[in-house]
Parts: structure tokens; C-alpha cells; sequence
């Protein structure tokens, strides 16, 4: 079986101040293709200890990831010492220091000399352009394939993505093809995901399945091999029925679409407009509905009221809702929700209210007590939860919870 490692520098790792994110989304992302890594190493800015190390992967592995370094400051080291440990030539390559022109160019940026260290690169070596973003660079030395990719995640992923992991599948699969669908689920426990998979017996001979918290939703990853990719595609439409008839509507569909986004096309298939009205979630709601491109055809406008106050001068809460249930109540979730919904003059108003903590609770309504509301032209409907966690999580569940509701609320 095909085996690498990964390389990944920088002082701000190994500091604890930034959080190894490209070691963990590289990692993930070959282990879904049945590709194994069998060591994680971190390094310093200018760490003597990078030749040492590339030295003693390219002994023991098919293929080494190194990210960061390949910026254009002095502690930028990277290539510098892999050129060393492999003792191969640098040179200034002429097509890629014309690339990095142009880009600071377009970008209104004056040349400096310092940037020309960014077209230097070992001999032999192949350029990872993914055009209008950060490059980095391929390698064939002795026995082993190396990548270098720059420190900037979002830049990684890029070449990750495009070159690394396609590069690596179709190797490691003797010119098999391969299909992977990541499947997103909400309302369900990775245990009781993690059951319902065994049960499908079919999956284990068939398929590499990969199960992934990713709070608050739970992803399953299913990757398959074979010679035929429309064969593998139908397989995995396949499965993904089987999965859906266990689990029903705790399967929100593919990781590429978000809630927010099932939630706007059910909207503006059925033409339907929504309002929202938010206490605990202080906007969170809102916020996650207008980040889908178009949102402006359903969604009218939203309320933050976090004060009692608020709630009466704004959403016409009755102060007598209010002193009697309390604010975070099923009563004051449907006045928030009749409120918001005819304020705005829409066909649906979502509301929320609750204790997100960490103070605030009571014997009778802990910390992570919430109320949901949701006027329809059918009636106003409320639902009562309680989350565990810290205050960010309880506002992130209430927000996914209530989406969700109106995601199955909305046929």
C-alpha cells in the first residue's frame, strides 16, 4: 500500500498561536481515498532540523507533503533546504517570476526584489500553477514524489485539490478511477450513524466509508475505485438511497450545499418569503441566510431583539407573555414569530429565544434552554430544546435546529 508523511513549517505552529489546519485537511482528505500517512511532522521557521527530517522521509515514504516556507521573506527556508538535502540546483524560473509580475500588477502592487524568491525553485522540479493563486512545486527524487505547497490554507487546498490529491489517487490506484460523495447528516449521533452503517452490509465490501464530526453536523464520506466512473457514480447514487431510507430527514445532501442554501431553494421554488426574529442567536440566523448569493428573493429581513423591551417595542411581544412565561418561553417564541411575520409582511416568520449561557439558567430552565417559533399561513407552531455546551455551541445549534425545522417544514 502506498504510504507518505507530511512536512508542514512554521513558527506559529509549533507555538500553539495557529492551529495546523493543512496537516489535518491533508491527512483527512487522503485517508477518505484509502491513502495512508504514516507520520505528521511540525517545524519552526528557519528549523535546522528540515533537512534532517526530508532526509529521513524520503528513506521510508512513497511521497512527502511539505507545506509553508515558500514566501518571500527570510524565514522562508523551505526550499532552500530541500535543495540542499536532495543537493539538486535552484534556479530562477523565467515563466514563473513573469506569473508573479503580472499578479502583483493586477493587484496594484509595486515590484520589490524580495519577490523574485518566490520563482526560485530546485532543477527538476514542476511548477503547481492553479492560476490566480499561490503556486507551489512537484518532485521526482529517487523513489519518492514530493509537493511543495504554500502555508496559507486556503492557498494549500487549492493545490491540494488540483494537483496533489488527483496525482496521488491515480497512482496509488494503478489507473483506477475514483468517485468520493461526502454526505452531510443533522439530527442524528455518531453512534447511532456509525450503527445504521453497519447495518448496510453491502457498503463494507464495497465502498471505504469514513465518518467525520464536524460540528454540529456529522459527515460521511464514501469513496469508491473501479474502471468504469459512471459505474462508480450509480453505485454511490445507490448508496446514498440506502442511507437515506435508514436515517429519513436527518440526511441534508452533499457537503458542496449548505442548509441555508436548501432552505432558499425550497423557498424559491414554492415562493415563499421569510422573516426572522433572533434573541439568543443575536443574528446568527440571518447571517447564514444572507450568505447565499440571491437571498434577497426570499428573505425580507430579520430582528435582533435581545431585551425584554425589545421584544415588546419591536416584535409587539405582550409584556404580560413576557412577566408571566418569561422571555424564553413557547409563549414569547410565538409572539416573536407572529410578530416578525407581520412586521414584514411575510408568508413565514422563524424566531428563537434562549439561555445560551454560561450564567443565566435556572432549576427550571437551565443553561442551553431553548424555544423555537414558526408562523405559517397555517398557524404558528413551537418547539422546546435543550442543548449542552458552551455558549457558542448552543448558539450554533439553535441556529442549525431552527433552519432545519423549516428545511422539513417546508415540503
Amino acid at each position: 500500500m502506498m504510504q507518505g508523511e507530511i512536512i508542514t513549517t512554521g513558527t506559529e505552529l509549533i507555538t500553539g498561536r495557529v492551529g495546523d489546519f493543512n496537516a489535518r485537511y491533508a491527512a483527512r482528505r487522503l485517508h477518505e481515498a484509502g491513502i495512508e500517512i504514516q507520520s505528521i511532522t511540525m517545524l519552526g521557521d528557519r528549523a535546522p532540523l528540515l533537512k534532517t527530517v526530508l532526509t529521513q522521509a524520503l528513506k521510508r515514504s512513497q511521497f512527502i507533503l511539505i507545506t509553508g516556507g515558500l514566501g518571500p521573506t527570510d524565514d522562508d527556508i523551505t526550499v532552500a533546504a530541500a535543495a540542499q538535502a536532495l543537493n539538486l540546483r535552484l534556479f530562477e524560473d523565467e515563466a514563473l517570476l513573469a506569473r508573479i509580475r503580472r499578479c502583483l500588477g493586477e493587484r496594484g502592487l509595486p515590484w520589490e526584489d524580495r519577490y523574485a524568491r518566490l520563482a526560485v525553485i530546485p532543477e527538476g522540479a514542476t511548477v503547481l500553477d492553479p492560476g490566480g493563486s499561490a503556486c507551489g512545486f512537484s518532485l521526482r527524487h529517487q523513489e519518492a514524489w514530493l509537493f511543495f505547497l504554500p502555508g496559507v490554507p486556503r492557498e494549500m487546498r487549492v493545490l491540494f485539490d488540483s494537483f496533489v490529491l488527483p496525482f496521488l489517487v491515480g497512482f496509488a490506484g494503478g489507473g483506477k478511477y475514483m468517485r468520493q460523495r461526502t454526505l452531510r447528516l443533522f439530527g442524528i449521533s455518531e453512534t447511532q450513524l456509525q450503527e445504521t452503517v453497519n447495518k448496510l452490509a453491502d457498503w463494507q465490501q464495497e465502498v471505504c466509508v469514513g465518518l467525520y464530526p464536524n460540528f454540529p453536523e456529522n459527515h460521511l464520506t464514501l469513496t469508491m475505485r473501479g474502471p468504469e466512473p459512471q459505474a462508480l457514480e450509480d453505485n454511490l447514487d445507490r448508496l446514498t438511497a440506502a442511507l437515506a431510507r435508514e436515517v429519513g430527514e436527518v440526511l441534508l445532501g452533499p457537503e458542496t450545499f449548505s442548509l441555508e442554501e436548501m432552505v432558499g431553494q425550497k423557498l424559491k421554488e414554492q415562493g415563499l418569503t421569510l422573516a426572522v426574529a433572533e434573541s439568543c442567536t443575536g443574528g446568527l440566523i440571518c447571517h447564514r441566510l444572507t450568505n447565499v448569493p440571491g437571498s434577497s428573493d426570499y428573505f425580507l429581513g430579520g430582528v435582533v431583539t435581545y431585551s425584554n423591551q425589545a421584544k415588546m417595542d419591536l416584535l409587539r411581544v405582550p409584556g404580560a407573555t413576557l412577566e408571566q412565561e418569561g422571555a424564553v418561553s413557547g409563549a414569547t417564541a410565538r409572539a416573536m414569530a407572529l410578530g416578525v411575520k407581520e412586521i414584514f409582511h411575510t408568508p413565514l416568520g422563524l424566531a428563537v429565544t434562549g439561555i445560551a449561557g454560561p450564567s443565566g439558567g435556572s432549576a427550571t430552565k437551565p443553561v442551553g434552554t431553548v424555544h423555537l417559533g414558526l408562523a405559517t399561513p397555517a398557524g404558528v407552531a413551537t418547539r422546546h430544546c435543550h442543548f449542552h455546551g458552551s455558549r457558542e455551541e448552543i448558539k450554533a445549534l439553535t441556529a442549525q435546529t431552527a433552519l432545519d425545522w423549516l428545511r422539513r417544514e417546508l415540503k
